[in-house]
């Protein structure tokens, strides 16, 4: 029994003088945190922060304030007719010129084309040329070359169908498609109200209007949550909205919790507390709960930002869900020091139980 005793005493004081570094798994110890360069560079605020009222109120401080609503650029907008689209022609007290097919024909099958070489054909007047104006414009010219044959023509040029101007909705939107341009302006905003929102993992930060060689990027987040308005294009034809996949914004939860995982950031804050629920909580039994720490690169390369959250009083998850987490932020549950020390002892039995077998063969 000597031998098996030594070890045992041997282990148990070398498991008393290394502690931690023969535990298996991840842990956080703030006095490595400290990073000398962190010294040098004047960082304004130390790199283990405690969670708390005031830090959150200094975080959203940070944010852009929100701008006033601007309206969006091109008041003058106006519709030019093009190759595809359908005219109808109202001559008032001239039923044959207004509806030579008939008045319960459909707008659009009893319309005017405009052909691929930009003209239609109208009665007495012959093929007139449409593509490059506006309804105004063509109503105009119908009347002056009308006049030659009826007094005092009072007529109205209308588009029955918009068929010669589209732009296209990609990416993640309810609907993606091509959405054809009217006399309407069609904005940014409306193209993506048209197309039924944007979907549940779409990117705000991450869309882009390219309008023949140049892309430009739309500051969607903007528009939508700090009512800035100036980016609000109007769309022109053969525009595309690409709204992208939100695959790189993610947050990281590990540690003693339910189920670790990346979990996606959609277009909506994502709080500490809501992140910690996603995944199904902190295993009670298993976690330290004055131990959940968000971790975050700073502005710094090289160094990091801790944020620790104690919530061992259950309230302090009220403080987490004010706490709203960054892209690729790190949310690492640290294990209680009974944890650590089972599995510091479950690693350990092996070995006592191999020198108890090797006792009783030398014993045999």
């Amino acid at each position: 029994m000597i031998r098996p005793l030594l070890a045992i005493s041997l282990l148990v004081l070398f498991s008393g003088t290394s502690g931690c570094a023969v535990v298996p798994g991840s842990n956080i110890s703030q006095s490595q945190l400290i990073d000398d360069r962190a010294t040098e560079l004047d960082i304004p605020r130390p790199a283990v922060s405690k969670i708390t009222p005031l830090v959150i109120e200094q975080l959203r401080a940070q944010q852009p304030d929100a701008a006033q609503p601007m309206a969006p650029h091109s008041p003058n907008y106006v519709y030019k007719i093009g190759r595809g689209d359908i005219l109808t022609v109202t001559v008032w007290d001239h039923p044959e010129l207004t509806t030579p097919y008939g008045q319960f024909n459909d707008p659009e099958k009893q319309g005017n084309l405009v052909r691929d070489d930009g003209t239609f054909y109208y009665p007495y007047i012959g093929d007139v040329v449409a593509v490059g104006k506006t309804t105004q414009e063509l109503r105009v010219e119908l009347m002056t070359s009308l006049s030659e044959y009826i007094e005092a023509p009072q007529l109205d040029v209308k588009v029955a169908a918009f068929r010669s101007q589209r732009f296209y909705l990609t990416g993640a939107v309810e609907k993606p498609g091509t959405y054809p341009i009217t006399d309407v302006p069609q904005t940014i905003l409306d193209a993506v109200n048209l197309s039924g929102g944007l979907a549940e993992n779409a990117d705000v930060y991450d869309v882009t209007l390219t309008r023949g060689d140049h892309s430009s990027v739309v500051p969607l987040y903007n528009m939508l949550y700090l009512g800035d308005m100036s980016g609000n294009q109007v769309l022109a034809g053969d525009d595309v909205i690409h709204v992208a996949r939100n695959e790189m914004r993610r947050v990281f939860l590990m540690g003693e919790v339910i189920d670790s995982q990346a979990l996606p950031m959609t277009y909506r804050p994502l709080s500490l507390t809501q992140a910690l629920s996603e995944v199904g909580g902190i295993r009670e039994d298993r976690a330290d709960g004055r131990g959940i720490y968000v971790i975050r690169n700073s502005e710094y390369e090289g160094i990091i930002n801790v944020f620790q959250l104690d919530v061992s009083e259950a309230w302090a998850f009220a403080l987490g869900d004010q706490f709203i987490l960054e892209p690729r932020d790190v949310v690492y549950v640290s294990a209680a020091p009974i944890t650590r020390w089972n599995r510091f002892v479950s690693n350990l039995l092996p070995s006592l139980q191999g020198l108890f077998n090797l006792d009783r063969i030398g014993s045999n």
